[in-house]
């Protein structure tokens, strides 16, 4: 996570950086901002064959219930390594795991959710950190987003 946030940091305005590209070809992007705090950026997805978009926190949790309710045994894989990559580890050593794990119900491909859900948690951080010009109540700001990914893996109502 530490290298993914040098090379955002580093981003000049309007400047778009691919991040990833799946199997499948979808290619995310981050797209330097400062919309909220300087060095702000937002996530894009472009699937073939389709228009890019700008995934939100809730499309992320959507994804991740349908994945639940589908499948809950390889749910518990995606989500193990989510909080892997929470605590700083790099999605791409999780790939070959990622690929396995089927869904019949998604949005998006696991490997795409970890590496979206890496970049929120960076973004998050940005605007929210020792760095940013927002202040959040929650250490480190990219547990917000991670207490509602939890809440998804509990199955509570």
């Amino acid at each position: 996570m530490s290298d993914l946030s040098s090379l955002l940091m580093g981003m000049e305005l309007n400047e778009r950086k691919l991040i990833y590209t799946s199997q499948k070809g979808v290619k995310i992007f981050a797209i330097r901002t400062d919309k909220i705090c300087p060095h702000d950026f937002a996530v894009a997805l472009l699937v073939p064959g389709k228009r890019e978009f700008r995934p939100t926190h809730i499309r992320l949790l959507f994804d991740l219930y349908l994945k639940k309710s589908s499948n809950n045994k390889d749910f518990d894989e995606l989500f193990k390594i989510i909080e892997n990559v929470y605590g700083g580890e790099d999605p791409e050593k999780y790939l070959k795991k990622l690929w396995h794990l089927t869904f019949p119900m998604k949005l998006d491909d696991p490997d795409v959710n970890v590496y979206c859900t890496q970049l929120l948690m960076i973004e998050q951080e940005f605007n929210y950190g020792e760095g940013g010009c927002k202040k959040g109540k929650i250490k480190p700001p990219r547990e917000f987003l991670m207490r509602f990914i939890r809440w998804v893996a509990s199955g509570e109502e």
